[in-house]
Parts: C-alpha cells; sequence; structure tokens
C-alpha cells in the first residue's frame, strides 16, 4: 500500500534535521534527499563518473573536496546550474524509486531542502516547512559548518525564501526558540497529520 508521504523542507540551519528526527521518533519512515545526494555520486557510480568529469579540479583520486566544491558552486550560478543539473535528476529518480519500494509503514517522511524547486512536492500528501529568521540561520551555519559568511548568505540567497515556502505549504513550523519549542510544536503537528489521515 502507497504510504502517506509528508514533504518536509525549510532553508538551510533552519531545524529540518531536528524536525525531521522528531517525526521519526513518532513513528515516520525517513527517506532523506541530502542522504540520496551523498549516496548517488558514491564512487563507480553513473553521478561520480558525471561529477569527476564536470568538476575534476575537486577531486583527489576518488575523494571529493565538497567544501570547496560548495564555495565554488556558491559563489558562481553557473557553476551552480552545472551541479544542479547533474544531481538533481539523479536525486528525484531515487526518491521515486524508493518511495516505489517503500516498505517502511504507513507514513514516509521526505526530507528535501529543494522540495518546491525540485518540484518534489508534487508527489507528497502534505507539506511542512521549516522556518527561521535570517540571523538565527546565519549563526547556526557559522558555527555547524565552519563556512565563510560570505558563503553562508549566499547558500541562504540561492534558495527560495521562507516566506515564497510559507505561502507554498500546508503546515509552517517556526525554529526561533530552543529545541524543547521545537519538539512540542512538531509533536502537535504530526499528531494532526496523523489525526488528518485517520479522517481521510
Amino acid at each position: 500500500m502507497k504510504p502517506y508521504i509528508i514533504g518536509l523542507t525549510g532553508g538551510i540551519a533552519s531545524g529540518k534535521t531536528a524536525v525531521g528526527a522528531i517525526f521519526e521518533t513518532l513513528g515516520a519512515a525517513v527517506v532523506d534527499a541530502d542522504v540520496i545526494a551523498r549516496d548517488v555520486i558514491k564512487p563507480g557510480t553513473t553521478g561520480f563518473k558525471r561529477l569527476k568529469t564536470v568538476f575534476e579540479p575537486f577531486f583527489d583520486g576518488d575523494n571529493l573536496n565538497r567544501r570547496a566544491l560548495r564555495e565554488r558552486v556558491f559563489a558562481e550560478k553557473s557553476e551552480r546550474e552545472k551541479l544542479d543539473a547533474i544531481m538533481q535528476p539523479l536525486i528525484r529518480a531515487e526518491i521515486e524509486k524508493r518511495l516505489a519500494d517503500f516498505d517502511g509503514g504507513d507514513i514516509a517522511l521526505l526530507v528535501a531542502p529543494l522540495l518546491f524547486e525540485s518540484g518534489l512536492d508534487e508527489i507528497v500528501d502534505v507539506t511542512v516547512t521549516v522556518s527561521a529568521d535570517t540571523d538565527t540561520r546565519l549563526k547556526r551555519i557559522l558555527s555547524r559548518d565552519g563556512s565563510s559568511l560570505q558563503t553562508a548568505a549566499a547558500v541562504i540567497n540561492s534558495q527560495l525564501t521562507d516566506a515564497e515556502r510559507e505561502a507554498k505549504s500546508d503546515i509552517v513550523i517556526y525554529n526561533n526558540g530552543d529545541i524543547k519549542q521545537l519538539r512540542d510544536r512538531a509533536s502537535v503537528v504530526y499528531n494532526e497529520i496523523c489525526e488528518r489521515i485517520k479522517q481521510s
């Protein structure tokens, strides 16, 4: 039986990973686009070969310098478009395959930073966005990733704004507080979705 699919998104450092973990503890089986993005470019895969062909200077043998590539693609839009042209079709195809073969229960949670940009919202039953103010997100990126302020700001500016994501979403979770507040709000949202499923 096809699972009920929750599409979870949010800008970088908004807290979507934390919300995904909370949903998982409450019973959802996770399909994570970021994990898939790493899987589709493992050495030996078609994705790896394509990526190495286009971005060869960022490889040392089979080792990809992810930070250097990230800084490059967010500094130059044309480079990011090249990367997206390689990655997005591979990621979408693998997501669709995993959902088609899904055996994780009644609810699948698709965690996808580019849910709307990639059109993946078309294959989910409900969309949930996690939002946090820009200053909070910048602080999280700088403390977590070791990125420069310039790169962190470029990543944020390359994505949809919170307002754009919220306008497209069925449910919004605001994450400007502490983890307890986030856990409480996420739990309420998950239970509301479960009730919606029961009534459908």
